[in-house]
């Protein structure tokens, strides 16, 4: 089984805020077989924002806000590129 495109924090925030946090994660499904992309570039920035997951979750303490993580990584989708976009990593 694949694990969770997404993540959530805050289920019961009490803030009117809501946050999403992009890139928050490099994990790829296991039927992808890693895109054929080694363990070590999937931990560098080309597969995700390192630190963003972390800091999202601060903030949406910090505000009581409930918060979703998107987990894959921005090499399996990239949540804020319209569907019709050209990947540059595929040139």
């Amino acid at each position: 089984m694949s694990p969770l495109p997404f993540g959530w924090s805050g289920k019961d925030g009490r803030s009117s805020f809501f946050l999403t946090c992009d890139h928050a994660g490099a994990l790829v499904p296991r039927k992808l077989n890693s895109l054929g992309v080694s363990t070590e570039d999937l931990r560098r920035h080309i597969a995700w924002d390192i630190g963003a997951a972390a800091v999202a979750v601060k903030l949406a303490a910090r505000l009581a806000a409930f918060l979703i993580l998107q987990t894959y990584s921005r090499l399996v989708i990239d949540c804020n590129r319209p569907p019709a976009a050209q990947n540059r990593w595929c040139d």
